[in-house]
């Protein structure tokens, strides 16, 4: 059963800046909600750790920006949808796959500690970085998850701003072959999928559309040659005609809970 569990619920403190000019600087504006990996995907044996950054100003107070991760969809625009989002300095990319502690799933639905570090940018923009020390697996809900950043200022004014992004499992094409036949070429493999409950590492995927991709040379691009979609047990087989040479490789396109998967290269 798939647990709405909150991810992390935390506050941090940021650097002075000068007080602003006008009573109309005083309310908080958030410019950016940075989240990093910005694609998360997690494996039979590793987690991954967010790394988000806020720049706001007009923030007042210790406990000025306050941070919920939870899985579910935003309640309403994403930021990133309405204005640019800064690109990461190369010295602030934390982002990591690391081994996770071990089968289960999450001990705790509560709020979970972080570190944070923060700087003044320019102009009394303040960027407040949030290290939730809770990894995402596996056991996790796959899907959309909503970042909620609340700034407060003096007087208790409020800004609320929302970003998302896609938790997704991996996937793994395997037994991927590519061999002539009478009638042409014939691919053929498995698919399959990490299992959400830890009992296995991967299930076969059925019923799922994968892509037979041909090029001549490598100095050509990818076509897609044909599809075929996969049985109960994971496997698929078509036999594409016409294309007896080049290179071939089956491609899984993913989707907003299992992430995408290349095979490798074969070579007829």
């Amino acid at each position: 059963m798939i647990r709405c569990l909150l991810l992390a619920s935390f506050a941090a403190a940021a650097l002075s800046v000068p007080a602003p000019a006008s009573a109309a600087e005083d309310e908080p504006v958030i410019r950016e909600i940075d989240v990093r990996p910005a694609a998360p995907v997690v494996g039979a044996e590793d987690s991954v750790r967010l790394v988000i950054d806020v720049v706001a100003r007009g923030v007042s107070g210790r406990h000025g920006v306050v941070v919920e991760v939870e899985p579910g969809a935003p309640p309403g625009p994403v930021l990133d949808s309405r204005r640019p989002v800064r690109p990461p300095a190369a010295d602030e990319r934390e982002e990591g796959r690391f081994p996770q502690d071990g089968p289960g799933e999450p001990k705790s639905s509560g709020s979970i500690a972080a570190t944070m570090a923060s700087r003044l940018v320019t102009d009394g923009w303040q960027t407040w970085r949030f290290l939730p020390d809770k990894r995402l697996n596996r056991f996790y809900p796959a899907g959309t998850w909503t970042v909620t950043v609340t700034a407060r200022g003096e007087g208790g004014a409020e800004r609320t701003e929302y970003a998302s992004f896609q938790l997704r499992r991996e996937t793994r094409l395997a037994a991927v072959k590519a061999e002539r036949d009478a009638a042409g070429v014939r691919v053929s493999g498995r698919l399959k999928r990490l299992d959400p409950r830890g009992y296995a590492g991967f299930l076969p995927f059925r019923e799922q559309r994968v892509e037979i991709l041909w090029r001549r040379d490598a100095s050509d691009g990818w076509e897609r040659a044909a599809e075929a979609v996969t049985d109960g047990q994971g496997g698929f087989s078509r036999t594409v005609p016409g294309r007896e040479g080049g290179e071939w490789r089956v491609r899984y396109p993913g989707n907003g809970q299992q992430a995408e998967d290349d095979s490798k290269i074969h070579q007829l």
